[in-house]
């Protein structure tokens, strides 16, 4: 069994992977051992990896588990079912990582496009040849609405919606169609470039916030809010002679 520890910038998801095969995950705000003692106690688990956008020190993690746990801390340096070229590897994203091996591992050959929005949004190109080439990052919706409102003096601050209006008729649904159909108009236009050089390309959607997008962007998705944890659960399996 694997325990998959995936520290995001809001929220920690743990997972617990039998082979390939999710049997427990849930969400956190915080940490504690006696978090992983249940679990490492309930599920038998014996390794597990980490992935971490806070800058959460392994040492800090290890005091919360048992002494002879084995974990894997994701780093630019971990072996990886794919290729990274990236020109600062040490600077790339771990989730970002993380979801381009776990959208490789369910949609091997084939190139992809990896969309996470969450906290940020990234947007991320893999080949078909399973090469991480790089993409885009820009603010995730939360961000926008929290700049429109700290960098202007009457502007209200607010949440994402699920539905949004094109035509907004007050101050604050026109506040959250610049925001919500921006991202998405964005999204879309990233999408039809990628496609214009390549229509085999395979979308992949990820991300706290990808529900608010999932049902407009009007091509053929794949989406998965777990993809990141189970690209972790795949780096470990690949990392596993090292255990």
């Amino acid at each position: 069994m694997n325990l998959v520890i995936d520290i995001g910038n809001t929220q920690v998801k743990l997972c617990v992977f039998n082979k390939n095969e999710i049997i427990y995950h849930a969400y956190f705000k915080n940490l504690d051992s006696k978090i992983f003692s249940k679990l490492i106690a309930e599920f038998e688990v014996d390794k597990g990896i980490f992935s971490d956008t806070r800058g959460l020190e392994i040492n800090l993690l290890k005091k919360m588990l048992p002494p002879q746990f084995n974990l894997l801390e994701l780093t630019y340096k971990t072996p990886l079912p794919i290729k990274i070229d990236y020109k600062t590897p040490q600077s790339l994203g771990k989730d970002r990582i993380a979801g381009a091996v776990g959208a490789w591992e369910q949609h091997p050959n084939t190139p992809l496009l990896i969309i996470d929005i969450g906290t940020a949004i990234t947007i991320d190109y893999v080949s078909s040849n399973g090469t991480f080439q790089g993409g885009i990052i820009s603010p995730g919706p939360e961000m926008r609405f929290k700049a429109l409102h700290q960098f202007t003096g009457k502007l209200p601050l607010l949440e994402p919606i699920e539905n949004v209006e094109l035509i907004g008729n007050t101050t604050s649904t026109s506040i959250q169609s610049g925001v919500q159909n921006g991202i998405l108009y964005e999204i879309k236009g990233y999408i039809e470039q990628y496609r214009k050089n390549n229509n085999e390309i395979k979308i992949v959607l990820t991300g706290g916030f990808s529900y608010l997008f999932e049902n407009k962007i009007n091509y053929p998705i794949f989406a998965d809010s777990l993809l990141v944890p189970k690209g972790l659960n795949s780096i470990i399996n690949y990392s596993s002679k090292s255990f």
